[in-house]
């Protein structure tokens, strides 16, 4: 493998802009990576070689190299609109919507210099924690073939823990960006809701309301300092999405030398694997050899948040999107998504609304919570990563995977910002933490992320890179 698909983001970007590489040097490495690596992993349904290849004569002949991602190697899943490629979202019967337009964050990283190389592949209406669909087959984890790469962002962790691309875009309405970062052993952050501006123009319509609440855009890489270049991009302003924000952070880094971190495990009536409390225990070591405090504490009903989340997504789902699922999604599909209905269950108008005000009283019941404490470390999920395709080959054990994945829902129905962080290697493959902070606070997540990085170090590279 070319030594260049090791670097991360930050360190292609200084070659790049040093003029020690060409950018058609470093694309081609990924390129060539990109086809050495996909017949096993099966994780980008298209590699752009010739459009490309072109991007990156333009930037060598021409390109603003001061521009934040000028040159650096980035995929796009296939759930969002990048101009001349398909969107599907691993359906069959989308096979042909070619978008003729980029959606924003596409449009931000482009105009920053990004070049993408190469489409990730997704599950069927992004809707699981396992990547695979009839259009474009099963995708593999890097660390362990038999195990999920994580869902829906699977075929984005998937390339870029293999060395393909330094950038890796995803989105995450239930986890879709921090578990296949768990899964793959590396880095990712959930932003607020409304950090970065969401819009597909090949929608006809409006995304359904829950979604729009609970779902944001956002990078996969393998290293914290990366997303913090690829955020800044995505993040820029597009009046396409009218819900965008660009709140500040609250600064409460500034005023401290040592942070107040809450931690917990053992949040939900299952136990936690034994593995997933061990990486906690890992990252609070990290945190205090930084210089903060960590306090075992009990964040405000996390039950309840997981149970609305499930609510309020399952019952928009089935008034919704079912007709069209029940018409063109596989029968593995609908059969779980029975599974998931199964467990949280469909209200009428009366419980659906007591369940948005659940949100909103839950939301300021963990903003005061964050008055007490600066940040919270808790497991990304409570299970190791799950065997792949667990929910289609075993739909009994739907409900156990549901309880594993509560970590990631609450994150969801809160809002919150996220970072997932790979601190520990257990069995066969990564088994990482996430940090909480409060609603608006990305950039102080990713500084206090970056700083546990730096104390533990990342996963070993060769299981994933081999």
């Amino acid at each position: 493998m070319n030594e260049m698909c090791r670097w991360t983001a930050i360190e292609t970007a200084a070659q790049l802009r040093a003029g020690k590489v060409s950018v058609r040097e470093v694309v081609s490495a990924h390129l060539a990576r990109a086809h050495a690596v996909n017949p096993r992993l099966n994780a980008l349904p298209a590699i752009l070689d010739e459009e490309a290849l072109a991007r990156a004569d333009e930037l060598d002949a021409g390109g603003d190299r001061s521009a934040l991602l000028f040159g650096l190697p980035v995929t796009i899943k296939i759930n969002i609109d990048q101009k001349g490629t398909v969107n599907s979202n691993g359906i069959p019967a989308l096979a042909g919507n070619v978008a003729n337009e980029d959606s924003p964050l596409v449009t931000n990283m482009r105009r920053d210099g990004a070049v993408f190389i190469a489409r990730t592949n997704t599950p069927e209406f992004s809707l699981r924690w396992f990547t695979s669909n009839p259009l474009h087959g099963v995708t593999k984890n890097p660390w362990d073939e038999t195990l999920t790469p994580g869902g829906s962002s699977g075929g984005a962790s998937s390339s870029v823990a293999a060395g393909v691309g330094v950038i890796a875009h995803g989105n995450d309405l239930g986890g879709s960006l921090r578990y296949p970062a768990y899964c793959c052993g590396i880095a990712s952050i959930r932003p607020s809701l409304g950090r970065v501006p969401a819009f597909n123009p090949s929608l006809k319509g409006a995304r359904p309301p829950i979604t729009q609440q609970m779902s944001v855009q956002g990078p996969i890489a393998r290293s914290v300092g990366d997303l913090r270049l690829a955020l800044r991009s995505m993040a820029s302003r597009d009046s396409r999405d009218p819900l965008w924000c660009a709140a500040q952070s609250s600064g409460r880094m500034r005023d401290k030398v040592s942070l107040r971190i809450g931690m917990v495990v053992n949040a939900f009536d299952r136990n936690d694997d034994p593995e997933v409390i061990r990486a906690v225990e890992i990252a609070s070591q990290g945190l205090k050899a930084a210089g903060h405090c960590i306090e075992p504490c009990t964040p405000p009903q996390m039950q309840h948040a997981a149970k609305v989340w499930g609510q309020l997504l399952s019952t928009e789902t089935e008034l919704l999107s079912l007709p069209f699922m029940r018409e063109v999604g596989s029968p593995q599909l609908n059969r779980s998504f029975e599974g998931y209905k199964a467990v949280y269950g469909v209200t009428d108008l009366a419980g659906y609304m007591f369940a948005m005000q659940e949100r909103l009283r839950l939301q300021w019941e963990w903003a005061r919570f964050f008055d007490d404490y600066d940040l919270l470390l808790m497991p990304a999920s409570g299970a190791l990563p799950f065997e792949n395709d667990l929910d289609f080959k075993h739909p009994d054990a739907i409900p156990d995977m549901l309880k594993a994945q509560e970590y990631l829902f609450v994150v969801n129905v809160l809002g919150l910002p996220a970072v997932p962080v790979p601190p520990h290697v257990a069995q066969r493959a990564p088994c990482g933490v996430q940090l909480v902070a409060p609603m608006h606070d990305d950039w102080f997540c990713l500084d206090v992320a970056e700083a546990l990085e730096r104390e533990i170090g990342r996963p070993v590279e060769g299981l994933a890179f081999g």
